[in-house]
């Protein structure tokens, strides 16, 4: 009679988050635990090159929906800045290519 064969002990379902992931998990957490959100968005865009422009978008609109999210928060009358925040002064989640300093056409005219 065959015997039966030993299964291996790794852990199984267990694999690393790609970049895409992390922003996309990051904008689900943020409407809970802000800090974890700014870990994750870091986490994402750490040793990023200028070829991974998809990357570098995906940020940028997860960090626009975030910014919104916690802006809109402040509406509720449930909301309670100390304790979402943890006692630390709110702080935005920053974006790679700024509005501000992307504008293709002002930079034509000069």
């Amino acid at each position: 009679m065959p015997k039966k064969t030993k299964e291996s002990k790794l852990l199984r379902g267990y694999s690393a988050w790609s970049r895409l992931k992390t922003i996309k998990e990051a904008v689900n957490v943020s409407r809970w635990n802000p800090w974890l959100a700014h870990e994750w968005m870091n986490e994402a865009c750490r040793g990023i090159s200028i070829n991974d422009y998809l990357i570098m978008e995906e940020h940028d609109k997860a960090a626009d929906i975030i910014n919104q999210g916690w802006n809109n928060r402040t509406k509720y009358r449930f909301y309670n800045q100390k304790e979402f925040w943890n006692g630390l002064p709110p702080k935005m989640i920053k974006k790679i290519i700024p509005d501000d300093e992307y504008d293709i056409v002002s930079n034509e005219e000069e």
